[in-house]
Parts: structure tokens; sequence; C-alpha cells
């Protein structure tokens, strides 16, 4: 007889899986209304969210669990999979921004062509970010996140007579492989020096004696690889050309979703190997014998790494004449802040990181979701397009106004609230990692300037006379699109206005997170 506690842990993962081949087989049967596979979409991740939710014991479903709570952060051996907290909040992260970008794309236009495809790949990404959340296994985690990637190139060129997505998703292609490559090599070479690649293995270092070098070396091709997913500088000079060619809907789900799996390979692969992982065991050479950790040398990587992400990419957002690259940036910027909470290693520190990315699902997602109905009422993808855009549409642009603001770190806000649980981290530690705190609230700063200077030209400017005559502008947006991205700004305020709503259990699964991987 199956394992129930193996059943249920791969049950969020059927559901969704099970919706794609649903999509899938309702084109082959011809169905071609948008309605219909979105529909599907929506219910799934609805489903699925709610089946994480009862098993993290939210207690109005917490009946309903099906993980014993005994499963749950229960120490892990040598194994492919487990479940922890920390590792069932990020599936309800992901599920989270899969539902908004499904739900916003019901108001696509009814007869396009490919809904099928969209919605199947867009489910087909959400199966390996879910998969990513239990892996306790390397190459089940770089596994994972392939099947992520390979869903999200298709989907990036899924239109196929758009020269612009078609580019964009070749180039996604190319550096997703690159990525992959340096992945799978760093995890042989870490194969070679500990003998195996549970992260159980890699936690306690027992094989690595002798090859403190062959250790270190796959420890960086991992940053490398996995720096491309999470849009880590110097690995990112691809997200902007693909955010910006990709349809409106995907640069959402890619900012606001997909990017999220590559913060949590980073807290499995370099929080428990790494930051606890006390030594790598004795190293002797010519009769002379030394304690091997990699520790300080990996910490101090990241944490250049995370400074030079948080500054490059607000430098050039500053520069940017179009939304959805300026937005890019900004995203780019918001990978460095997370990274922090890897850097510091700490459990105040990794809930800071994990408010973050809960956080950057409502504000990035929300934000492109506002990009995307804006450019279908015929406005140009330049911010001086947008100028005096409040006075036609006054709701649609408060709603952008919140996550523009959440993304400075306002006040209110639960981008602020982020921000400042992570920083107070970093402080808390003590050393060095103070310097990340002020990297962090320097580039907050810096952030604001171009967020005003978008919200100036949105609320000050004057609308332009074509603009003013146009009647596309006073479209509705659509049910769906309007449903999505209301339920981003109350996230974002309300969650800003009072953090315990998810504070609380962030904190208690990054302290079990830390407890499972000593």
């Amino acid at each position: 007889m199956m394992d129930t506690t193996f059943v249920a842990t791969f049950a969020p993962m059927v559901i969704v899986l099970g919706a794609a081949l649903v999509i899938f087989l309702l084109d082959v049967l011809g169905v071609r209304q948008l309605e219909a596979f979105g529909a599907v979409a929506v219910s799934a991740t609805a489903i699925a969210l709610l089946a994480v939710l009862a098993d993290l014991g939210w207690a109005p479903l917490a009946i309903l669990r099906t993980i014993p709570a005994s499963a749950v952060d229960a120490p892990l051996g040598p194994s492919l999979y487990g479940v922890t907290s920390l590792g069932l909040v990020f599936q309800a992260i992901f599920l989270t921004s899969a539902l908004l970008v499904s739900l916003a794309s019901l108001s696509r236009p009814s007869d396009e062509k490919g809904a099928a495809v969209f919605f199947g790949l867009l489910l087909m990404a959400t199966v390996g970010m879910l998969l990513a959340a239990v892996a306790s296994d390397l190459i089940f985690l770089l596994l994972s996140v392939e099947i992520t990637g390979i869903a999200t190139y298709l989907l990036v060129g899924y239109t196929r007579k758009d020269a612009r997505s078609l580019e964009a998703a070749m180039k996604f292609y190319i550096v997703g492989a690159l990525s992959s490559a340096l992945s799978f090599f760093g995890a042989s070479l870490l194969f070679g020096a500990y003998g195996g690649t549970s992260f159980f293995t890699l936690e306690n270092g027992t094989g690595v004696v002798g090859y403190p070098a062959l250790a270190l070396a796959g420890f960086a091709l991992l940053i490398a690889g996995l720096g491309f997913k999470l849009t880590l500088v110097p690995f990112h000079a691809w997200a902007v050309d693909v955010y910006d060619g990709a349809p409106d809907d995907v640069s959402a789900f890619l900012a606001g979703g997909s990017k999220k799996i590559g913060i949590f390979a980073f807290f499995l692969v370099f929080v428990g190997p790494v930051v606890l992982a006390p030594t790598l065991g004795q190293w002797c050479a010519g009769g002379h014998c030394a304690t091997i950790t990699l520790r300080p040398t990996i910490e101090l990587a990241l944490g250049i790494i995370a400074i030079l992400t948080m500054t490059v990419g607000n430098l050039l957002a500053l520069q940017q004449k179009e939304i959805k690259r300026l937005l890019a940036y900004s995203s780019i910027s918001q990978a460095g802040y997370m990274l922090i909470g890897v850097v510091v290693g700490t459990a105040p520190a990794l809930a800071g990181a994990t408010l973050q990315v809960f956080a950057h699902v409502f504000m990035k997602a929300g934000a492109f979701l506002v990009v995307a109905a804006v450019l279908g009422l015929g406005v140009g993808p330049r911010v001086d397009d947008w100028r005096g855009l409040a006075t036609r549409r006054p709701y649609l642009m408060f709603a952008f106004a919140v996550t523009l603001l959440s993304l400075a770190g306002i006040p209110l806000t639960i981008g602020f609230v982020s921000k400042f649980v992570l920083f107070s981290a970093a402080v808390q530690a003590e050393g060095w990692f103070v310097w990340l705190a002020v990297a962090g609230l320097l580039n907050s700063a810096l952030s604001v300037f171009y967020y005003a200077r978008v919200l100036k030209t949105i609320y000050l400017d004057p609308l332009p006379e074509a603009a003013a005559k146009s009647p596309r502008i006073d479209d509705p947006i659509g049910l769906g699109r309007s449903a999505a991205i209301a339920i981003a700004v109350l996230a974002i305020v309300a969650f800003g206005i009072d953090p315990q709503l998810v504070l609380g259990g962030f904190q208690s699964a990054a302290t079990h997170f830390l407890l499972v991987g000593a």
C-alpha cells in the first residue's frame, strides 16, 4: 500500500499537473474558449493553495490537513524529498503567484489563439516550483528547476508570431541552458567532494576530506547557475530583454512568481551546507592538518553579489524610459535584498527574506498586471506615454501607485515591513552584516527617485492631447484582471498594516528550517 504521507506530499503537484493535462485535452477536443482553460487553471491553483494552507495548519483549514504534523519538519536523512514548513510556505507563495496571473489572464480576448498553451504551460511551470519546495536532494532540486525553466521558455514565445517574444524566448533558452550546465556541473563536483548529493550529506560534510577545492568549485558553479535564475549581478543581463519582450501576463509571472524558485534554491543549497555546516573536516598535506570551512569565503562572495545586485539594478532602473524595463531592473534590485537573508543565515533573516519574497509576489505581479492592462488600452510603453493618466483611469493608477510605493518601502505597505524585518536581522547579526543593512537602506532610498518620477508623470504631468481624445483609454480592463489587481493591492495594504498575519508563521517556519538543517 502506498504511503499516505507520500500521496499527501505530492497532492498539490498532482492537482496542478492534472489540470494542465485537462487543458491540453480540451484543446485536442476542439474547445477554443479561453474562459474554459482559465477556469480550470484558476480552480486547480485555488484548490492546491487551500490544500497547502491546510497542511501548514492555517486555523480555518487545519481540520483538512492531509500531512501529519509529525511529518512536517521531521529530521531528514539522505532522501530525495521531505516536507518542511518553510517549503510549504513557498508552495503557498508559488501558488498565489500562479493564481493571480491565471485570474488576470481571464480578461484576455476570448478567441485568443494559443490560450490552451498559455494556461497549460503556466501550470506546468508551477508544478516544477512546487516540486522544488519539497526537494531534499540537489539533483531533485535542479530537475525541478528545469521543469519550471522549460515551461517558462515556451511561455515567453507562445504567441509565435510576435518577433520580440520569439527573440526574448531564444535569449531566455540560451541563458537557461548555460545556467543548467553550470548548475549540474557544480552538482557533479559536489558529488565528487562529498560522495552524495542529498542535503543531509552536504550539511554533514562527511566525505570532503582532501577535496576542499573541489567543494569550493562546486558551490561557485552553483552560485553562477542559480544566480541566473534569481537574476543576480553579474548574471542578470538576460532578464530585462526577456521581461520586456515577453507577453505582458507572462512578464508578471516571471517577475512575481517563477524567479522565486531561485531564492528557495539558495536557501537549500547554501544555508544548510554552508552557513550551518561548522567545518568540512580535516585536510592534511605534507604532514600538516587544518580544519577546513567554506563559510567565510562563500558568505563574503554572496554578500558582495547582494550589494552589487541591489545597486546595479537600481542605478540602471534610474536610466530607463520604458515602464516594463524599469520594473525589470527594479525586480533585479529586489533579488539583492532577498539574498541578504541567505548571507546572514539566522532565523530572523530567513523570515525577513521569505516575507520579502511574499511581498514581491503582490508588488511585482500587481505592477506588471497594471502595465498589461494599460498597454492593452493602447497607451504606449514609455513612461512619458503615461502622462496624466490618473485623470482618465484614477482607480487603475491608484493601484499602480500602491505597488510602486510598496516597492520603494514606504510605511503602511508590506514592502516597508519586509525590508524593515530583513535589515533589522542583518543589524542584529552584527559584524560586517551591518553593512548589508546599510547598503539595503541606501538602495531603498535610491529607488524612491525612479518610482517618484513615474508617479509624478502619472499624477502631475498634463495628459497628452491625443490621449485625451482617445476613447480606448476608458475601455474596461476585464473582471478577472481587475480582481487580480485588487487582491494584490489589498494584500499590500493589509499585510503592511498587520504583518503578524503572516510574519509569525514565517518566523516559525524559518526556525524549524534551521533546526532541520542543523
